[in-house]
């Protein structure tokens, strides 16, 4: 099968459809006496909705090279350490003001 057709199938199954049932009755002479034909709903399936997201989903890194995304995680690694470091100054003042105020308690 393409991708495009399982795509197709994958789709339908994933938004639901109608399909149509026929019931035949037969006599002894094997032939048909009764014909009935109806329209049955199926409902979207769930497993196919989840392969469909999974399958639309864009890789946000698709298209960086090896180099590029050595750059970004060496400059993502950079933020983290700032951050960190911000943190860190801002625990150690919230210890230094508290000690402040209990010194004027006293």
């Amino acid at each position: 099968m393409r991708r495009k057709n399982i795509d197709s199938i994958l789709m339908k199954k994933a938004t639901g459809y109608f399909v149509e049932e026929t019931v035949e009755e037969y006599d002894r002479d094997k032939e048909v006496t009764k014909c009935k034909v109806s329209k049955k709903y199926i409902p979207p399936d769930t497993t196919a909705i989840k392969a469909v997201l999974e399958r639309t989903q864009e890789d946000p890194l698709k298209g960086y090279t090896d180099k590029q995304l050595e750059e970004l995680r060496i400059r993502l690694l950079k933020e983290l350490e700032k951050i960190k470091e911000k943190e860190e100054q801002n625990a150690g003042s919230k210890t230094r003001s508290k000690d402040k105020v209990r010194d004027a308690d006293v």
